[in-house]
């Protein structure tokens, strides 16, 4: 759930009696870069502007807070839960607040070795942690990091992803997507996975 501060709520209050805009929808999308391409949402920068409510895109989703309208993308979306959206006359902005999401402990290796660690590992398990499950916990399922060997990662599906037709495809589409635009030293990702041993596999 996202928060709004009172001094955004007083901000957003007085633009619209200044008829700086009639019907205010808060836009929260990731920041450009220096290229002008969209920073990588593990950068957790974003950009805010008040719009007007009927500029919602075909991309977006509208949620209420309280009565102020705030358009949101996928990245941006899954990356806000638990954000406070604050004003700072000093910066004269809005700015975002997100909490870090919590690591669970590195996962045990295949041949029961101690958890994994190492900049390679924690990367991964940090795109894992912020990118990937948030996504796909919506399916009931998830992915764990179980080993690093030079540039080559060993991953797990378990929950709903585990014994599910479509994992493949998830795998290849998108965490391989997401995993390689966040590291690209990453050269191969196997599958580990015993998917005859799921709930329903290959329903």
């Amino acid at each position: 759930m996202i928060q709004l501060t009172d001094e955004a709520r007083a901000k957003i209050q007085s633009l619209v009696d200044a008829g700086a805009v009639r019907d205010p929808a808060l836009r929260i999308a990731l920041a450009t870069g220096p290229d002008g391409e969209a920073r990588s949402p593990m950068d957790r920068e974003y950009a805010i502007s008040l719009v007007e409510r009927e500029d919602k895109q075909k991309t977006e989703i509208a949620i209420n807070l309280d009565g102020i309208r705030v358009l949101l993308n996928l990245d941006t979306s899954t990356l806000l839960s638990g954000a406070t959206i604050s004003w700072s006359d000093a910066d004269g902005g809005f700015r975002v607040e997100t909490p870090r999401p919590s690591r669970p402990a590195s996962p045990v290796t295949s041949t029961g070795g101690a958890g994994l660690s190492g900049p390679l590992a924690e990367r991964v398990q940090a795109v894992f942690d912020e990118l990937v499950n948030p996504r796909i916990a919506a399916h009931g399922g998830a992915v764990e990091l179980v080993d690093v060997a030079d540039d080559v990662i060993y991953v797990r599906m378990t929950g709903g992803c585990q014994g599910c037709a479509a994992s493949a495809l998830t795998l290849r589409q998108g965490i391989d997507r997401m995993v390689r635009e966040e590291i690209p030293e990453v050269r191969d990702i196997v599958d580990l996975t015993d998917h005859d041993a799921g709930v329903n596999p290959y329903y």
